[in-house]
């Protein structure tokens, strides 16, 4: 049975090469903030496209990885009818014909995925902005030679297109894997809050005189840390940790009964703790919360009592 050399995977192989790159790290956390910001201070009409663009508030989830199966599938399947037709050279004529429709719709649906993937680099953490850059860049290089394979196909070079998707069907790979690494090791997209599963009995948080109007405080019960905020004489207690990428809600702005996050301006609603602005598309857990006896206590939503 074939084993990578002395039990590496490919992940001990690709990071080390990855690291040894020249610097991309920098100049593109630059590009994302500086398109970061231009999203978030370009007025709600353009905030609310970017939040279309990350699958707040009405996926549940980034929209990225859901547009990149479309796109990636029809170019798996276009490689696959180039390859039969190759193979046949030809002969099974309507090979052709459906590798050319797929290689062209995926082409075509590869402009709003690669959207929404600038849209959430543009809030990318720092620990993912190299992968996330180089798996930006392949990408730009992929649609690239899938424009030059669907222009080849049309103007009659068919075996000029199927080299140029080919060798983007390739790269495609490479870069679907970096994906994959920014995902399930690098954790950008996943939610970062945690549940609300604790306190699962009233538990005293704070004093209640230590809570001013307008002044947020973090507290850890139980493990769980967070946010108490009074406002108008209320007082709502939401998750500390920004579901988005862990950023410390407690010193974000404060305002219209909504939270700003200071790392990368996600808005969550304290009431609910419902997804008001992007980036993020995961709700802040909520806690119940009540003063008895001078002491403002919490309850765990989720908690198995509640």
């Amino acid at each position: 049975m074939w084993k990578m050399e002395s039990g590496k995977g490919i992940q001990q192989i690709a990071d080390p090469l990855i690291n040894q790159m020249p610097d991309i790290e920098e100049p593109g956390l630059r590009v994302a903030r500086s398109v970061h910001y231009s999203l978030v201070n370009s007025g709600e009409t353009v905030r609310q496209v970017a939040d279309v663009l990350h699958g707040s508030k009405w996926l549940g989830h980034p929209l990225h990885p859901v547009l990149t199966d479309v796109t990636l599938g029809a170019w798996m399947m276009g490689f696959v009818f180039d390859l039969l037709s190759v193979l046949t050279l030809g002969r099974w004529k309507s090979s052709r014909g459906t590798a050319d429709l797929l290689t062209t719709l995926g082409t075509l649906t590869a402009i709003p995925t690669a959207l929404s993937g600038m849209a959430d680099y543009a809030a990318v953490k720092k620990s993912a902005a190299r992968h996330g850059a180089l798996h930006g860049l392949m990408n730009t290089l992929v649609l690239g030679l899938y424009v030059l394979s669907v222009r080849a196909r049309r103007d009659g070079y068919w075996f000029s297109g199927v080299v140029y998707s080919a060798v983007a069907f390739g790269i495609s790979l490479v870069s679907a894997w970096l994906g994959g690494e920014l995902v399930y090791n690098l954790r950008v997209g996943v939610n970062h809050a945690q549940p609300a599963t604790q306190p699962a009995a009233w538990t005293p948080a704070l004093p209640d005189a230590d809570l001013h109007e307008g002044q947020p405080q973090r507290v850890r019960v139980q493990g769980q840390d967070i946010l108490l905020y009074r406002q108008r004489g209320a007082i709502y207690a939401i998750g500390a940790v920004c579901s988005h990428a862990g950023g410390p809600l407690d010193d974000g702005q404060f305002y219209d009964y909504c939270v700003q996050c200071p790392w990368h301006d996600s808005v969550f609603d304290l009431r609910d703790g419902s997804v008001v602005h992007g980036p993020t598309t995961f709700n802040q857990p909520v806690y119940r919360v009540r003063v008895l006896n001078g002491q403002i206590e919490v309850l765990g939503m989720e908690a198995n009592n509640a």
